[in-house]
């Protein structure tokens, strides 16, 4: 890879990690996910326990650090001997087998199928398993996240909390390491929005929109105005049906994230799913958002 390619991608991977690393977990459950992530993604093959030892970046060091510190454990950390920017944790041996019990339940069937199960858990887990083993390219020149597994005893976990997020990860084995990715440019949105890093999800969407706007240039130039018509006729229909629904007595047994995204569209009719998935709380990407209105409008169309 040339080099200066190479910086960009670590530099956009290494905004994120520094991005989510300012995030407070907002329960005990999910400072614990956090932890969870890092230190099972981490894990050598073979072992059915979290590690006790990981290799971070450094704002995801001091992060980590002062999450353990939250739960009683004052772990010690390192700048890595002939690294800039790499740090490692170090478990204490008196709290490595209290540890073990607390977390090695990752590795269990039974909590594979609780815990993939559980969304805030699933996304606190995967923001952590980022910070550890993953990876986002410069989407100035593809769309790519990448998970860096060693231990494949997780590996069907967070392919399943991916999946129940909507993202359908890709893998392949690399120097003897399962690697879960996502290429598509939806979904690589979606799981910057799912993790927290909304500031590199808007990042991400405003780039991926200069290059589909400059990709299309050619073809703006031939059908611009029958786009645009059909465009225009497909966002009045939308509304009608949406407003159709909205003044049915359904609208009130709506679940709320649905009717959050109908209020979005009444309210802002000119805006692209794109823009609207920004205005959702917390922040979803195009793809999710089209999921939502989709359904909105399945919904009003069983009302004729």
């Amino acid at each position: 890879m040339n080099k200066s390619i190479e910086n960009e991608s670590r530099s956009f991977s290494s905004g994120i990690k520094k991005e989510i690393s300012s995030i407070t977990p907002r329960s005990l459950s999910d400072r614990q996910a956090v932890i969870a992530g890092v230190f099972c993604t981490s894990s050598s093959d073979g072992d059915r326990r979290p590690a006790h030892q990981v290799r971070l970046t450094e704002s995801a060091a001091e992060y980590i650090s002062g999450l353990l510190k939250r739960e009683g454990i004052m772990a010690e950390v390192c700048r890595v001997m002939g690294s800039r920017s790499e740090y490692q944790i170090d478990l204490p041996e008196e709290c490595r087998e209290e540890f073990d019990l607390m977390y090695g339940v990752c590795f269990t069937d039974a909590g594979k199928q609780v815990l993939s199960a559980d969304t805030s858990f699933a996304r606190s887990f995967l923001r952590g398993a980022f910070l550890a083993c993953g990876y986002c390219s410069d989407p100035h020149k593809t769309y790519r996240i990448e998970l860096h597994i060693r231990n494949t005893g997780i590996v069907e976990t967070m392919n399943d909390m991916l999946k129940g997020q909507n993202i359908k990860p890709s893998r392949i084995i690399r120097d003897a390491v399962t690697v879960l990715y996502i290429s598509n440019g939806d979904s690589v949105s979606d799981f910057l929005g799912m993790i927290g890093a909304t500031s590199a999800m808007l990042d991400f969407e405003n780039i991926r929109a200069e290059h589909e706007l400059l990709g299309s240039v050619t073809r703006t130039v031939n059908c611009d105005s029958g786009n645009t018509r059909r465009q225009a006729e497909a966002g009045a229909k939308r509304t009608e049906m949406i407003q159709k629904l909205m003044d049915s007595p359904l609208a009130s047994s709506l679940p709320a994230p649905l009717a959050e995204a109908a209020r979005a569209h009444l309210e802002n009719p000119g805006a692209s799913i794109a823009d609207l998935g920004r205005m959702m709380n917390p922040p979803i990407g195009k793809s999710g958002m089209n999921h939502r209105l989709t359904k909105l409008m399945e919904i009003a169309n069983s009302l004729d």
